[in-house]
């Protein structure tokens, strides 16, 4: 990253608010009958969304890579255009952002971001892949029906009888059943097939029976480490570090269970305080790959951290960041935990 980009980058982070207002303002301009297309709380959902993704913005330039904003900016137009705003309007809001920042921001500005908001254009010109389902008849589908059904009891049973007659193995139950059931809730929601209410008690529901999995199976002998299991202040996504603390626990960890958005000055002293040997990280979001930074960069802590989620895009890009190790999934996070501390 050079020096020009890390200052526009900052400068986009600490002036987002100001500038997704002035965005949203451009935008309202362009679309003919904004306010009544998008209601009356139309101006203020647009410039939160477009907040988000300026932070994106400001990360893929720290990251000098340009797809981490395409892809933002994808992932934006399928949730946006299940909401029944047209695809034309993710376009103008792309074209405002761009006409903002060039008059908004001081130098070079226009030649330093042209290249993120040309790949974005690209990326957007690009038809609209939807993302596939769950497999007629899979277990995970089976699993997603008992937790569409409200059925906890069923759902946490269905894992809890599956592991013990040894019909899948604990990872298979949790990487190959549980977690894509989870994220096909997450989904139809994306697409607006779910409202919000059904999402939260299909994933409310997952959760919980993965608590019953680790209530019900034996306690594996203790491999004498500890971990402590956090997410980046921001990520509300914990349904992943409740699965990969059952793992570690299974393998023998003690396990520190911190979830979602945790705050970033607290994770070190944390883990400190619980004795643990290492400290495992998750961040979801491209506009969360900040909070993982800053974190990172300001680590005084000589124990390890491993980091994971598809904020990062690969190892190398995780070690860049400051991280001592990377995790490309849960059962690959649980090689590599041990792998930091020696185990063999």
């Amino acid at each position: 990253m050079t020096r020009a980009a890390e200052f526009t980058a900052e400068l986009i982070r600490t002036t987002s608010r100001g500038l997704a207002g002035l965005t949203t303002a451009r935008l309202f301009e362009k679309v003919e009958g904004a306010e009544a297309r998008y209601g009356e709380a139309g101006f203020d959902s647009w410039r939160q969304a477009l907040g988000a993704r300026l932070e994106a913005l400001a990360s893929a330039l720290e990251a000098d890579d340009t797809k981490l904003f395409s892809d933002d900016m994808v992932w934006f137009r399928a949730v946006i255009t299940s909401r029944e705003i047209d695809q034309g309007d993710v376009l103008l809001a792309l074209e405002s952002m761009r006409e903002t920042l060039t008059a908004q921001l001081p130098g070079n500005t226009e030649t330093s971001i042209d290249r993120f908001f040309d790949k974005a254009v690209e990326a957007l010109a690009e038809p609209a892949v939807p993302a596939s389902g769950l497999s007629e008849g899979s277990r995970a589908q089976e699993l997603f029906d008992l937790a569409l059904l409200g059925d906890l009891s069923s759902a946490r049973n269905y894992l809890i009888d599956g592991v013990k007659a040894g019909t899948f193995s604990l990872e298979e139950a949790v990487v190959e059943i549980l977690l894509p059931a989870a994220r096909e809730a997450g989904r139809r929601w994306h697409v607006g097939e779910m409202g919000v209410a059904a999402e939260h008690v299909i994933t409310a529901t997952l959760r919980s029976a993965l608590h019953g999995l680790t209530a019900a199976l034996p306690q594996a002998e203790r491999n004498g480490k500890a971990v402590l299991v956090a997410a980046v202040p921001g990520d509300a996504h914990d349904t992943g570090l409740v699965a990969f603390a059952l793992l570690l626990e299974q393998d023998g960890w003690r396990v520190a269970l911190a979830g979602a958005d945790t705050p970033a000055d607290e994770i070190d002293v944390t883990a400190a305080a619980y004795g643990c040997d290492l400290i495992a990280v998750s961040a979801t979001l491209v506009a969360q790959r900040y909070a993982l930074s800053s974190y990172l960069g300001a680590r005084d802590s000589d124990i390890p951290v491993l980091v994971g989620g598809a904020a990062l895009r690969s190892e190398e890009d995780a070690l860049r960041l400051g991280a001592n190790g990377f995790a490309t999934d849960l059962v690959n996070g649980v090689q590599s935990a041990r792998a930091l501390v020696n185990l063999s």
